[in-house]
Order: C-alpha cells, then sequence, then structure tokens
C-alpha cells in the first residue's frame, strides 16, 4: 500500500515539472485514480482530466438563435400516403352511393315490410337520379310516398289589387328530377290546395283569373282542386253545381261576405307538383284570402 502512494506521488510530480502547453503529460491516456478506472483515451488538442475529481457541470448557456427556413422540398411519404387515403375514401364514398340507388326501394310501396310509418331511403331512377329520403304512410288504405315543401301551412295573401297581383313560390324537399321519377314509377299522384276567402275571388267570371297554380313546367293553370274535368274556371262546386251561388262555378267567385273556400285534389301526374300559386283581390279592408297546399302524395307501383 505504502508503495502505490510512492509511485502515485512520482507521477504527479512529474506531471507538475512539465511545461504547460495545454497537452498532458501523460499522453492521450487518462488515469481517474479517484473512482479506479482508466484507459479513457482523450482528444490531445484538450485539456486532459487530471487525477482531481471532477467538478459539477455549469450551467446551460442562452438558447441561441433560430435559424432560417430550408427550402421546401418534395412531398413526403405521409403527403402522399394522405393523397392515397383520400382517393381510396373518395372511391368508397361513390360505390356506397351506387349500392344505395340500386338497393333502396323504388317507393314506399315497394318496401317489404310495412310496419312502422316514418323516413325512409327511395330510388325511383338509379340510373338517372339520386336516392332520397320520403316519407312513408303505411296507416292509409294504401301505401304513400310523401314529399313536402316550404309551404305547409295556411298562408295568407298581402294585400293586393290586380288578378295574379300575389305569387307564392314552392320549394320542395329534394329536387324536381327526383320528384318526377317519383311520379312516373307511381300509379297515381295527388295534391290538396284550398283558398279559403271573403270577398276575394278565384275565376271572376266578368273579368279576368285573379288566381291560378303553376305546372312543373311552369304552365299556369286555371281550373282548381277537385274540378276532375279540368276545365278552365271550374272548381269543384261548379262541376257538382253545389256553389254558394248557383251562377258561380267557385264559392269564391260569389265576392262577398261572409267567408267561404273552394278546394280538393289536384290529379294531374303530367302537371304535378305545383309549383307556384297566384292570387289577387284582396285589396279591400273587407277582403281577405289564405291559401293552403298539402304535400305530393304518390301511390301504386307504374
Amino acid at each position: 500500500m505504502y508503495l502505490k502512494f510512492l509511485s502515485m506521488l512520482s507521477l504527479i510530480l512529474g506531471a507538475l515539472s512539465q511545461p504547460d502547453d495545454g497537452r498532458s503529460c501523460l499522453g492521450n491516456t487518462v488515469y481517474n485514480y479517484f473512482y479506479g478506472s482508466e484507459g479513457q483515451t482523450v482528444n490531445p488538442n484538450l485539456n486532459p482530466i487530471g487525477p482531481q475529481q471532477q467538478g459539477k457541470p455549469g450551467k446551460i448557456g442562452p438558447r441561441g438563435n433560430k435559424g432560417e427556413k430550408g427550402p421546401k422540398g418534395e412531398p413526403g411519404q405521409s403527403d402522399n400516403t394522405a393523397r392515397e387515403l383520400d382517393k381510396m375514401q373518395s372511391e368508397l364514398d361513390e360505390l356506397k352511393a351506387k349500392f344505395q340507388a340500386f338497393s333502396a326501394p323504388p317507393s314506399c310501396d315497394h318496401i317489404s315490410n310495412k310496419k312502422y310509418s316514418g323516413t325512409y331511403l327511395i330510388s325511383p331512377d338509379p340510373y338517372q337520379v339520386a336516392p332520397f329520403y320520403a316519407f312513408c304512410n303505411f296507416t292509409s288504405a294504401e301505401t304513400e310516398t310523401v314529399i313536402e315543401h316550404d309551404t305547409m301551412e295556411e298562408m295568407a295573401v298581402p294585400k293586393c289589387a290586380a288578378a295574379k297581383c300575389f305569387r307564392r313560390r314552392i320549394r320542395y324537399s329534394v329536387d324536381m328530377d327526383q320528384i318526377v321519377a317519383l311520379i312516373e314509377r307511381s300509379t297515381s299522384c295527388r295534391q290538396y290546395i284550398k283558398y279559403r276567402c271573403r270577398a276575394s275571388v278565384i275565376f271572376y267570371d266578368t273579368g279576368p283569373d285573379y288566381a291560378s297554380w303553376v305546372s312543373r313546367d311552369g304552365t299556369q293553370i286555371h281550373y282548381w282542386g277537385g274540378a276532375t274535368s279540368r276545365r278552365s274556371g271550374y272548381c269543384a262546386c261548379g262541376e257538382t253545381g253545389t256553389c254558394v251561388d248557383s251562377n258561380k262555378k267557385c264559392n269564391c267567385d260569389r265576392n262577398t261576405a261572409p267567408e267561404t273556400s273552394d278546394e280538393g285534389y289536384l290529379t294531374d301526374k303530367d302537371a304535378l307538383p305545383v309549383t307556384g300559386l297566384f292570387f289577387g283581390d284582396t285589396d279591400g279592408s273587407d277582403e281577405f284570402g289564405w291559401h293552403t297546399l298539402g304535400p305530393l302524395i304518390c301511390s301504386g307501383r307504374q
């Protein structure tokens, strides 16, 4: 033990006697006598670790300035993968749409399990139009496919004097080409229409027609709901001879109080659905009109 101590002391004294040129007199090998390890090779240009114990590391210096952003490179693998996934998703969505179009029934009448009335996906013409949702009524005597619009409630006609001075546009819950496809696949279709009036006329026999409804191709039509003959100027009571004034063809054409109405179903498949309504003769203080248009209802299989 004593000899080992003398050897260590000799080495230390020899090192201290060498000139300080930044390089260790021990060459490139550091001996850490404190921890008893040896054989660590160091860079000769750096001050070697001496036999003394190393101190604790100093504090970390301040963060340097952020470098300039490099040029944008080519899309990486992640970008290409994302594009491929988007393309695959689009193709999958297209396949799903085609499957829905050909798997959905043409109308509510084609649904086999007619247990619960509600909204169902139908596809009257999968080759031409997209499938759409419609209300299926299974509680009536025959199954009904119902298409609603934005004017389902009774609405008042604003004050205006001239014939057809007011127009109401009708917008449906699905596109017109989808509605036409449904009509063509159905045996019959109908739409309820009503005009409740007080001293306001529909088809005034001594003047112009004050009201009309508009077919799907934009034609103004001048017979009213319930007139099965479809003769211009007629309401249902005019065909049956039951109008409040037997000399008139519509109840409202009496043009006096008290309040009355003309109503019934339109059934012409080539003209339905109704896309607009015209009214007038409501400018007087005692003249009023209220219109109602029901949903399009189709039944049967074509």
